[in-house]
């Protein structure tokens, strides 16, 4: 059985550009000083072409898994940047500031090695597309004015329902659009196995449970009896 088949309607930009040629400098500065390994990373310090190569780097290093290109992973970062809104926030440089968390922390941790390369490239996919065409708004104020017709508002889907399920529906719009096609090679349980881990994670960072996340959190240092953020700061 094959997993959904391209959309044929367009959900990516409808130009993509081509992949920045940027200071190749630029980009080894980075990566020699481990920064996308460190908690010190600013990803406003550098330019958004620099921050697509990062990006691209930080998937490489995870290890693509098998049925998907990199030339597909591009397309789909240059997607993920055309679609994020020109907010103060939630905008092109939170995501890559959260890609970078989250790929630093899962390494920090161990997490990576324990995960198979399609848990890897759900994990990275999700800190990459989380937030997609977020308004940068509040989930309350964005339902009371989800009927306007202007600004960033027109384009969510679910108007009445988590800002996150929006986020998650527009990703894999732009997985499957017929400019990206990042799911094209993989197997049907792969593919169904990789939208379920991308839809889960994405629905969890609803603020609404944060508070429950930091309790779960605080629970799992005290039986292992140091401070998480000490034990990493070890290694």
């Amino acid at each position: 059985m094959a997993h959904p088949p391209t959309t044929r309607q367009r959900s990516a930009p409808a130009v993509l550009p081509e992949w920045p040629a940027v200071d190749d400098a630029a980009v080894s500065s980075a990566m020699a000083k481990r920064q996308l390994l460190s908690f010190d990373f600013d990803p406003t310090a550098l330019p958004s072409d620099v921050l697509c190569h990062l990006a691209m780097a930080m998937f490489v290093s995870a290890g693509l898994p098998k049925g998907v290109g990199e030339d597909s992973v591009r397309r789909f970062i240059l997607a993920v940047r055309a679609s994020m809104p020109d907010n103060s926030y939630h905008n092109f440089f939170h995501v890559i500031d959260v890609l970078q968390t989250t790929n630093a922390l899962a390494t920090a941790t161990g997490t990576m090695p324990r995960l198979d390369s399609f848990e890897r490239f759900a994990l990275l996919s999700t800190a990459l597309c989380h937030d997609m065409e977020h308004p940068g708004v509040s989930l309350p104020l964005t339902s009371k004015v989800g009927d306007s017709t202007h600004g960033g508002y027109k384009n969510l889907v679910f108007r009445d329902a988590l800002m996150e399920k929006h986020c998650a529906l527009r990703a894999f719009g732009v997985m499957a659009d017929r400019d990206i096609r990042i799911l094209d090679g993989v197997t049907s349980t792969q593919y169904y196995q990789f939208r379920s881990s991308v839809s889960k994670i994405i629905l969890a960072t609803d603020m609404t449970h944060h508070s429950e996340y930091i309790s779960r959190l605080e629970e799992f240092a005290a039986h292992r009896g140091e401070d998480p953020a000490v034990e990493m700061s070890k290694q």
